[in-house]
């Protein structure tokens, strides 16, 4: 991880949005890593909020939809192929992928706001042919408050950034509930306008 570090501080936003890419696509970098320390550049007057909070959130959404086209255009057997080469953790998949089966597009949302399963559920969706405009806007819908918080955060704590990482689970599953509130409002917001434009 400290190389990924470095090269934040020496590529800047590109070395972010390619890490933040990488892990949406389901390799093993947390997210509290990179957006934790892009919080800290924040502090440190080296990164700007808004411009990172940005490149962030196109970065899981870019991301998210390579992992989503894997799964649709490869399924199972290409993740049970290469997997391995990733260090893929099967539990979590099945975990995503039991909760896309009973929740459908919801969990898409609902996943993205938490830790450990977050970035699994796109390959399920892309397996299942989920409605692509429709799993690029929940996929957007449950990154912003997830990209917000941890951003926010790592800027709040400054040097302090890596208390993100030593002890992330409370934080992070509380960080998860509020995200996963905020999406699920916004997207009942979303569909509360959408209904109110078509009687209109």
């Amino acid at each position: 991880m400290d190389t990924l570090l470095q090269l934040m501080e020496v590529y800047g936003y590109a070395a972010m949005f390619v890490a933040m890419v990488a892990e949406n696509a389901n390799i093993p970098i947390p997210s509290e890593v990179v957006l934790g320390f892009a919080g800290f550049l924040i502090s440190q007057h080296i990164f700007d909020f808004w411009t990172t909070f940005i490149i962030a959130c196109a970065a899981g959404v870019t991301g998210s939809i390579l992992s989503y086209w894997l799964g649709s255009y490869g399924g199972r057997p290409l993740l049970l192929k290469y997997g391995k080469y990733i260090f893929f953790n099967e539990k979590k998949f099945n975990m995503a992928e039991k909760m896309f089966n009973k929740y459908g597009g919801i969990a898409v949302i609902i996943c993205r706001c938490l830790p450990g399963v977050r970035t699994f559920i796109s390959f399920p969706a892309g397996i299942a042919r989920y409605p692509f405009g429709r799993f690029v806007l929940f996929t957007i819908i449950g990154t912003i408050p997830w990209t917000l918080l941890l951003v926010w955060a790592g800027s709040v704590l400054g040097s302090h950034w890596r208390d993100l990482i030593q002890y992330n689970h409370q934080l992070l599953i509380g960080m998860g509930i509020v995200c996963a509130v905020i999406a699920v409002v916004g997207l009942w917001k979303y569909r509360r306008s959408r209904n109110r434009r078509q009687t209109e």
